[in-house]
């Protein structure tokens, strides 16, 4: 059954198709200049006997013409039914589209990015094909959030490949606040594609900053903060307040004292905590938070 870290690899080359072709030339490929892209049918059936259908497909309008990407994301090791499929996939959509073809592996695992990458023989001579895997080396580590507001797609896979890094998880916070000030859909968009990539324990590191931000919320942080204001509770939500800030600093590895941890928790002003929670994803110190 196909899960969210199947499907949301896929669903990013609908989102932008342009990222075919960038991550193409980042895996060493030369294409001719890339004027356009748009998603096309992914499916490779012509006639209604069995349908084989790719996870994605994408179309560059290039200066040489079309080229088309025929996109796999692949999560486990069944690959029996691939080497038989994948050819019949690239050698359909350059029938229909007349033009060149690539087939693009999108595979997390090391192990089963290994095994996608083995050379399919088709039986005639000189007729091979070997996928082109995206590795984490070719997706570059992205911890500056302009980088991911200009590219949001690319921001996705960053976060995937290299959730662990330092950096990526607050560039992605910063990413989603000011992607949401122009585009809210986006914005919620590039937030739940990236919580359902992330290693848990960043997932878990942006939910937490999530909480904390006043701007932008998921479903369910909004869900969270209507039920703390209908309550009506202004200490009830310092406190809360200040056991996020603890548990963002917790993350961040900022040192406290048993007094000042002592501070927070029993922090019941709304104003207090609001100050610190605008400053603990900036603070280097416990000084800092405290002003």
């Amino acid at each position: 059954m196909p899960t969210q870290e199947h499907d949301i690899p896929a669903e990013l080359f609908r989102w932008c198709p342009r990222i075919a072709a960038d991550l193409l030339v980042e895996m060493g490929m030369e294409l001719p200049d890339v004027r356009d892209a748009q998603e096309v049918s992914e499916s490779c059936t012509d006639h209604k006997t069995s349908e084989y259908t790719a996870d994605a497909a994408v179309l560059l309008e290039t200066k040489d013409g079309p080229w088309g990407v025929v996109v796999e994301v692949q999560c486990n090791t069944r690959l029996d039914r691939k080497r038989f499929t994948w050819p019949l996939y690239v050698a359909t959509l350059r029938a229909r589209h007349e033009c060149p073809a690539t087939l693009l592996v999108i595979a997390p695992d090391a192990k089963i990015a290994g095994a996608c990458a083995t050379t399919i023989q088709t039986g005639h001579p000189g007729h091979e094909l070997t996928p082109l895997v995206l590795r984490p080396e070719h997706v570059r580590v992205m911890t500056d959030p302009k980088d991911i507001v200009a590219d949001p797609a690319m921001g996705v896979l960053s976060a995937m490949f290299h959730g662990e890094a330092d950096g990526v998880v607050p560039a992605a916070f910063e990413a989603i606040i000011t992607i949401a000030e122009k585009d809210d859909e986006n914005a919620r968009r590039y937030h739940d594609f990236v919580s359902a990539l992330l290693p848990e324990a960043a997932r878990k590191a942006l939910e937490t900053m999530m909480k904390t931000q006043t701007r932008y919320y998921s479903e369910a942080f909004r869900t969270i903060h209507a039920e703390g204001e209908a309550k009506g509770e202004a200490k009830g939500e310092a406190k809360g307040e200040a056991k996020l800030v603890l548990e963002i600093l917790d993350q961040r590895g900022i040192e406290l004292t048993e007094e000042q941890r002592q501070r927070i928790r029993g922090c019941t002003d709304p104003e207090e905590a609001d100050a610190w929670g605008k400053r603990v994803l900036t603070a280097s110190s416990a000084d800092e938070l405290f002003g």
